[in-house]
């Protein structure tokens, strides 16, 4: 599907292939921890993983309110937390599951988390002046339907949080950290100066922007074509059995 938007990058059809094919790989490979780490273990990213000093996972599909609830979850903790996070990868929660430690998983409506996605992306392409490669919303949703339909076989073994969930009473599900898997961890309080703080904190990631909004209005327009109805349909359904699953 071509879009409207004017800034989506184009490329070159070499260089669009392999790109669309590393998206697609690292896809799939994220679904297994066998495979996904030890391709971690080589880059900068390993830092995020779970490891033997892990204390919590805290780990979501992109723009879930992720970069917040890390930045929160540390501010609130009397003393430094080893946290493993923003992989965006189901494997970081298998491997969590099996190890026994404390997870937060979080999630968020699928259009507003695959719009937010790629309207992310532009918004950075542009201020970088870069024309990076960008998933389309079609490969956005697939993942996400991947991401959380893997880990719902373990899902007696972390804490769900949803977006709006976690972007407005985080101290609540601290609680539910807590007690399941019988650790101490320090309440985090919503008030309006220590949000604002955190978004200062963890930069453009963190919070919501003007200009992403301008963008995200011609992505909605996008993602209610008909051709992309079933892939959202698809992905409301796995979404649904977040909410319930919420609810426990």
């Amino acid at each position: 599907m071509t879009s409207n938007y004017p800034h989506i990058p184009r490329h070159p059809n070499i260089r669009l292939a392999y790109s669309r094919n590393k998206h697609k790989a690292r896809s799939f490979l994220s679904l297994y921890p066998e495979l996904f780490f030890p391709l971690v273990k080589l880059k900068e990213s390993k830092k995020r993983a779970v490891g033997k000093h892990t204390q919590i996972v805290i780990e979501g599909f992109p723009r879930s309110g992720n970069s917040f609830v890390v930045g929160a979850f540390e501010a609130a903790q009397p003393n430094p937390v080893v946290i493993a996070h923003h992989l965006h990868a189901p494997a970081q929660i298998i491997q969590a599951a099996r190890q026994d430690i404390p997870t937060l998983v979080l999630a968020r409506e699928p259009v507003g988390a695959v719009v937010s996605r790629l309207a992310m992306g532009l918004e950075v392409n542009e201020l970088r002046g870069t024309q990076a490669f960008l998933p389309s919303l079609s490969q956005l949703l697939r993942t996400y339907i991947g991401f959380y339909t893997r880990i719902l076989p373990y899902q007696d073994q972390y804490v769900l949080g949803l977006f709006e969930e976690v972007t407005r009473d985080l101290g609540t599900l601290i609680k539910k950290i807590n007690q399941k898997f019988q650790t101490n961890f320090s309440m985090y309080e919503h008030t309006e100066d220590k949000v604002q703080s955190i978004f200062r904190q963890r930069g453009i990631h963190a919070g919501p922007s003007e200009r992403r909004n301008e963008i995200k209005v011609y992505l909605q327009k996008e993602i209610a074509s008909n051709e992309l109805k079933p892939l959202v349909k698809r992905a409301e359904t796995v979404y649904q059995q977040l909410e319930q699953l919420s609810k426990k």
